[in-house]
């Protein structure tokens, strides 16, 4: 769950809604009203976490943002809040199902831990542009005519370590030719930018192509 904490009776489709979106069984808008529905089953902080990094949570329901009969004081606030559907099971239930509260340690999902909703609006202005600067950068290194780094051909060295060091190379000279490029574009010290000329071809007066009289010479 991308170091989200769900109610674990949340809904399959809503489970599943990125790897059904990655296996182009869904379409984007429906991954993202199943973003937007999974909201109502996160688990809600009820306090700081300590010193060590441990945390009190509350489910869900306990927070008002569902409804289950596993804790039937939630149920009946009305039609708006979602009803949790527990899946049967011989064991007994969870601990967040029977507590009001639980204690997450620091470690629990920490691997997998984000500051934003995974697939919330907030996290996709931040995570799409961070991608398409991140693909604009590859493109802009494999350029066959500078780094070529999609050609293995360019690091002629064995060992892992080694090609990793000639590709920080490459990657530093293609970050140096983007900005010389971006300083050429700017005005510094009064100056007028230095841009390379334009090279255009001489092109013949309009009038040369047409019947005399009906364009003028400039």
């Amino acid at each position: 769950m991308r170091g989200e904490r769900y109610c674990p009776s949340m809904r399959q489709t809503l489970k599943v809604a990125p790897k059904d979106l990655i296996a182009e069984k869904i379409d984007k808008q429906t991954w993202v009203d199943g973003i937007r529905a999974r909201a109502a089953y996160l688990f809600m902080p009820k306090q700081r976490p300590d010193a060590e990094g441990h945390r009190r949570v509350m489910c869900p329901a306990e927070a008002d943002r569902t409804q289950c009969p596993l804790k039937k004081h939630t149920l009946g606030r009305g039609i708006h809040l979602p009803l949790v559907d527990p899946t049967p099971s011989p064991a007994s239930s969870p601990l967040c199902c029977s507590q009001k509260t639980v204690t997450v340690t620091p470690e629990a999902g920490a691997h997998l831990w984000q500051p934003l909703q995974y697939g919330s609006e907030a996290w996709q202005r931040v995570y799409f542009r961070l991608r398409n600067s991140v693909e604009g950068i590859n493109g802009y290194a494999k350029d066959p005519l500078y780094e070529r780094l999609e050609d293995a051909g360019t690091r002629r060295i064995r060992g892992i370590a080694a090609r990793t060091l000639m590709l920080a190379f490459q990657l530093a000279h293609a970050n140096r030719r983007k900005l010389t490029a971006w300083a050429d574009s700017i005005a510094l010290h009064g100056d007028r930018p230095h841009r390379r000329p334009t090279l255009r071809r001489k092109t013949k007066p309009l009038g040369t192509w047409t019947l005399k009289g009906y364009v003028t010479q400039p």
